[in-house]
């Protein structure tokens, strides 16, 4: 103020400010006086840590990054004299906090788990993984995620059947393991949570062990999810899983090959679905392939291997089959499959043969398939070592007769390929030019120079294995792919970050994918976690995350690399390399892509990648993004007299047949284009699964085991942000359900909450919700905010082990409600049993007697029948022989009247004997009977007491209401039967004094014993049937039929 007025003294201004300070008095002075009297509020500074002797800490080293110390002594300046744990010593100086640590080593070796280190850090985590390595226990979890460190060697009792089956248990005990990621996936897909679909993903760099990790994780569920209904083997289950398991060691012989870094390094990604029904039982897979490095067949880097399969088939093949395809020749040098393989490699490549076959005929694949695609493959191989030389006039070529190997290589390429040799060499070395003048079309025929042949050789070599390639994923798709089926868990094994001395285009697709799968993580966990504890209003402390989304707007941007690249592609000029990447670098803003180092003596930019900063060169960069294959080269294969060839590449013809020609411009879509398309469509369906992470770690760049190069482990670490997902897994929610779900699905664990407690329905669930939690878990959410659950307005979030216990406690809940069930169900199904026999006991009682009614009805009708029939035959046979023996005997005392007569004419002429008048009554009678046929009927029985309704009337006794038949019984003639006894007497002939003599007598017992007559009985159930006279022969007959039509029993 005093200045002030200085500065004004002597103006209106200052005379005005003296007024003003005059009037106000010393109270303005007082005050001012007052506000310098106050002291100064002092700047926080940062308090330093307070290190004292014999406190363990962590220290930075230069090989091992971080080392286990303590502290011997502290200096004044405050440097640190620490002792190592192998005596040796070292004086440091903190330039920041040095965390703490145990000084107990096996602390380490007995943790699991990286969220319960403490404190939680990069040292601890990096010292952690480095102790257990060394122990032979390289997986480890962290949280969410499971850390999966390569051995680069065979671990006894790590896996098989047996740690399948523990695993499979669900014991708490168990260890972190890939089977125990598994099984957590598919517990969770059998749970039927939203969303019930389940994908894991394996991710890491080239070498660190994903295609094995893939491998266990299939063999796992395919083992678990088996369906066997009855205990048969093999059961239709088996079957499934053997062909899902074939797949794996085809796909790796014709889509891995030899890196500098990785011995067995997929050069393609793969998502495979494998797919469950309603009762979570395998029933099928399905494969989807992304960006096969086709390149490989025709160009490999030094020190690198072509695809497995052309060593395998080089090895391992019959001579027969070498024979064939010209493989193994003396002097004959392939291009295309550089041999440095030592004998060791040889001897593998030669089982690894035998084990593809295998595979392939577990699929399905004939031997007619396997030898049609070893023709293709070998049929390549000789292709490639068709070469060019230019004829020194123009720029076209020729081919070079001089080389030593052009005619068993075109030979053999042709023959294998099915392909005309005079074709093939004009498609070669010429190229159409189709030009269009409004409504005219001209084709040109251009010739090619030698590179431009070299080209075009090598895209049909190209072509010929991608199609076959991918014929082979249709093959075991059809082969393995269910029909319909109801929830999947994904394997996403997808190649790793890669960066080599040159990079190209399938180095930044590669290294793309993982971008987007590292932001696929980081949206999904890091950040969508954090942001929905957020929005649900629950008490949390945010965490700073590497976010890679400027890295992939460089990539994949408006402004991007993609997009330049497509935008020359479509130009269709020819881009100086060196212009591409001046023109990239002009034009895309960014720290995250750079110029190249002064050391790089080639065109390429640099890229910042969250592993690691790529060199990409662009040479070659543009023709490898249009991929273009001329049309001649498709006709030529699609003419092929092998039918197999020629049906790779039908898709592709008909692909340019329905395709538009627009001059200027690029018909066929970009490989980055494509790329990017189906690398969208995965993201959405991992969007749309419950995802489930594994990081591959890599321990040394050599690939040897029991090296652990801790400074390239946690690089590793750093990239992937396993920090901050051990830290957020640590103290956040992995499980977090909407109340209403949460009701429907655990309210038989807890069932004290009723319809009627005086609050809306939509407090309903919450406070379901709050009761339960209190109820299992106790007060330790109102001791620790952070300990236990949290409530936030539409879930609640539960801690790590706390839906397990609920799942437990529910499945204990549930299991008792089962039993109740089965307990009544099975009390009805017994007294339903019972109800049953009883009413079909019944009812066959009453069938039975129904039918035998029915039977014996049946059967005394045609007993009726058949005796009236038979009796009839019976009596007419007896009839004929008593009127035969009537008419003897007749014609005998006939004739011995007559001699009688004769002899006594003489004395007794006037005279007529009695004997004459006896005579001719008998022969009246018996021709009377002779004409009448008498038929014998029964007597009236009816008061008879055996008598029933069901038997037939009794036959055999002569009709005596018959004249004749009276006059026929009272002549004696036939037998009778005495009425008290029962006895039957022969008829005897009336005696009229002695007229008949003894000769007489004697000639009738003769006749009787001649024609064996007896006196029979045949009865029905007792019942009398008749009396008659038979011969011994007739009877027996006529009883056994009688017995047999009338199952009754026959008394003789």
């Amino acid at each position: 103020m005093r200045g002030l007025i200085r500065f004004e003294r002597g103006t209106k201004m200052a005379a005005t400010l003296k007024a003003a300070t005059a009037k106000i008095g010393n109270v303005l002075l007082d005050s001012k006086k007052e506000w310098r009297k106050k002291p100064r509020k002092a700047t926080p500074q940062k308090k330093r840590p307070h290190y004292s002797k014999g406190l363990d800490v962590w220290v930075h080293d230069t090989s091992e990054v971080w080392l286990p110390a303590t502290v011997a002594s502290v200096g004044k300046d405050g440097s640190l004299c620490v002792k190592f744990e192998n005596g040796k010593e070292s004086v440091v100086k903190p330039k920041g906090d040095y965390p703490q640590v145990s000084g107990i080593t096996q602390y380490y070796e007995e943790t699991d788990d990286l969220t319960t280190l403490s404190p939680l850090c990069e040292a601890s985590v990096l010292h952690c993984l480095r102790v257990r390595f060394y122990s032979g226990s390289c997986s480890t979890s962290a949280g969410v995620t499971l850390i999966a460190v390569n051995p680069f060697k065979e671990l006894k009792g790590c896996y098989g059947e047996e740690v399948v089956q523990r695993y499979r248990e669900g014991s708490k005990s168990n260890p972190p393991h890939v089977y125990g990621m598994a099984e957590k996936a598919y517990s969770q897909m059998k749970l039927g949570l939203d969303p019930k679909n389940q994908s894991i993903i394996v991710s890491g760099e080239s070498g660190a062990g994903k295609t094995w990790t893939a491998r266990c994780l299939m063999e796992y569920l395919a083992t678990v999810a088996v369906y066997n209904p009855g205990g048969f083997e093999p059961s239709p289950g088996d079957c499934i899983k053997t062909r899902i398991l074939d797949s794996n060691p085809i796909l790796e012989a014709f889509g891995n090959a030899g890196t500098v870094r990785n011995h067995n390094s997929s050069r393609f990604g793969k998502y495979i679905q494998l797919q469950f029904d309603r009762g979570q039982h395998i029933i099928g897979a399905s494969i989807q392939t992304y960006l096969l490095e086709k390149t490989r067949v025709v160009h490999q880097s030094t020190d690198e291997r072509n695809f497995h399969i052309f060593y395998q088939l080089y090895q391992g093949a019959s001579s027969e089959e070498k024979a064939m395809f010209g493989l193994g020749l003396p002097d004959y040098y392939l291009k295309y499959l550089p041999m440095k393989s030592n004998t060791a490699k040889k001897l593998e490549d030669c089982q690894a043969l035998k084990t593809t076959r295998e595979a392939m005929a577990g699929i399905g694949l004939t031997l007619t398939h396997q030898r049609e695609i070893f023709q293709v493959l070998s049929g390549l191989l000789h292709l490639g070592n068709i070469c060019f030389t230019s004829d020194g006039e123009h720029e076209s070529c020729d081919i070079d007769e001089d080389n030593k190997d052009y005619q068993l290589s075109s030979e053999f390429a042709t023959r294998l390929l099915g392909l005309d040799e005079e074709q093939l060499e004009k498609c070669l070395m010429f190229r159409k030019i189709t030009a269009t003048h409004s409504k005219r079309k001209s084709v040109f025929m251009r010739p090619c120079t030698v590179e431009e042949a070299g080209t075009r050789r090598d895209c049909m070599a190209k072509l010929l294995y991608a199609r076959l390639f991918d014929w082979l994923v249709s093959f075991i798709n059809k082969s393995t792919c269910a029909g319909q089926w109801h929830s999947f868990i994904g394997l996403l094994d997808i190649y790793g970050f890669e960066s080599f001395q040159s990079n190209s285009l399938e180095q930044l697709c590669i290294n793309y994918a993982n971008e987007k799968l590292q932001q696929h993580f980081v949206a999904h966990f890091l950040r969508a976690e954090q942001e929905e504890y957020s929005i649900e209003g629950i008490s949390w402390q945010f965490f700073r995350f590497a976010d890679n989304q400027p890295c992939l707007d460089v990539i994949e941007g408006k402004c991007s690399i993609f997009s330049l690249m497509n935008e020359e592609c479509c130009l269709n000029r020819h881009t100086e390399a060196s212009a591409f990447s001046t023109r990239l670098l002009d034009s895309i803003n960014g720290k995250h892509i750079n110029k190249p180092p002064v050391t790089v003596r080639y065109p390429a930019f640099v890229v910042n990648h969250y592993a690691d900063d790529v060199t990409y060169n662009t040479q070659g960069l543009i023709e490898k993004n249009k991929d273009h294959i001329p049309i001649e080269l498709i006709e030529l294969v699609a003419n092929s007299t092998k039918q197999f060839v020629s049906k790779l590449v039908q898709t592709d013809l008909a692909e340019h047949e329905i395709q538009p020609v627009k001059s200027g411009k690029m018909q066929a879509k970009t490989v980055v284009s494509k790329f990017k398309t189906s690398l969208d469509s995965l993201m959405t369906i991992l969007t749309s699964t419950t995802p489930h992470y594994i990081r591959c770690i890599k321990p040394n760049l050599a690939c040897v085991p029991d090296i652990f190069d801790s400074g390239h482990v946690v690089s590793q670490l750093r990239a992937c942000g396993v920090l901050e997902t051990i830290a957020i897994s640590a103290k956040g929610f992995p499980a977090r359900i909407a109340y209403a779900e949460f009701q429907q699905r655990y309210q038989a664990v807890h069932n004290s909450i009723q319809a009627a407690t005086g609050i809306n329905k939509d407090k309903m669930a919450k406070t379901f919700c709050v009761s339960l939690m209190e109820s299992v878990f106790g007060d330790e959410d109102k001791e620790n905010e952070t300990a236990g659950t949290q409530f936030g307005k539409t879930k609640v979030f539960l801690r790590s082990g706390q839906l397990e216990e609920l799942e437990r406690l529910r499945a204990f809940a549930l299991m008792e409600a089962a039993t109740c069930i089965q307990r009544c169900w099975r009390r009805y199904q017994r007294w339903h049993k019972v109800r049953r026999l009883e009413a079909a006991t019944l009812i066959q009682a009453a069938y039975r007697g129904w039918r035998v009614r029915l039977c014996m009805e049946i059967m005394n009708d045609a007993a009726r029948v058949i005796q009236h029939a038979m009796l009839e035959y019976c009596i007419k046979k007896q009839q004929e022989k008593e009127l035969q023996r009537l008419e003897l005997e007749a014609t005998k005392k006939l004739s011995l009247e007559k001699s009688l007569a004769h002899v006594d004419d003489c004395h007794n002429a006037d005279s007529c004997s009695s004997e004459d008048e006896e005579f001719h009554e008998c022969r009246d009678r018996l021709s009377v009977a002779r004409e009448h046929s008498i038929l014998l009927s029964s007597p009236n029985h009816e008061s008879h007491p055996n008598n029933q309704a069901l038997q037939p009337p009794s036959v055999g006794l002569i009709d005596l209401q018959h004249p004749s038949g009276l006059a026929l019984y009272n002549s004696g003639i036939l037998p009778r039967r005495c009425s008290k006894c029962g006895s039957v007497t022969n008829p005897q002939p009336e005696q009229h004094g002695s007229e008949l003599d003894d000769d007489e007598d004697a000639d009738d017992k003769e006749v009787r014993h001649d024609e064996d007559i007896q006196t029979t009985q045949v009865g029905l159930g007792g019942t009398l049937v008749g009396i008659f006279k038979k011969p011994a022969v007739d009877f027996a007959l006529a009883a056994v039929v009688t017995a047999l039509l009338l199952k009754g029993p026959v008394q003789l």
